[in-house]
């Protein structure tokens, strides 16, 4: 592991059940200006590095780019991530098993704390969201 001074923290819930939208949130919340999501690094809401896995063929291709399977992926965030030296981090993922191996695969450390989306939406919140998701694809 290269880069365990990097506090890592993790979002977590099932997909379209609005991680993305609250990640801010969350990120502020708790002091993190980094946010994996999706394949993608984003400081504040500008993306620094990285390609989206929303934008891959297949429901497979978009989990491999998101867990950073492909080398170059993998290569170009892990030296994005050495270049910013950021403090902390919050990984957004459908479950501590996905959150865990892109921490793995980027060489950080293994989450010090998980954040459910539970946590921060309400059942009807994530309704909302999961209803967005299917009928506008958002």
């Amino acid at each position: 592991m290269i880069m365990n001074n990097i506090k890592v923290y993790a979002f977590v819930g099932p997909s379209g059940t609005g991680k993305s939208y609250r990640a801010q949130l969350v990120a502020s919340e708790n002091n993190i200006h980094y946010i994996i999501d999706d394949g993608l690094l984003i400081n504040e809401n500008d993306v620094v590095a990285g390609n989206s896995a929303k934008k891959a063929p297949t429901k497979i291709e978009t989990v491999k780019k998101a867990i950073f399977i492909d080398k170059e992926d993998r290569k170009e965030m892990i030296q994005a991530l050495k270049k910013i030296k950021p403090d902390s981090i919050l990984i957004l993922g459908t479950s501590d098993g996905m959150v865990e191996k892109i921490a793995d695969n980027l060489q950080l450390p293994r989450p010090e704390k998980t954040i459910y989306i539970n946590d921060v939406a309400t059942e009807n919140e994530i309704e909302t969201a999961r209803r967005i998701r299917t009928t506008e694809g958002k």
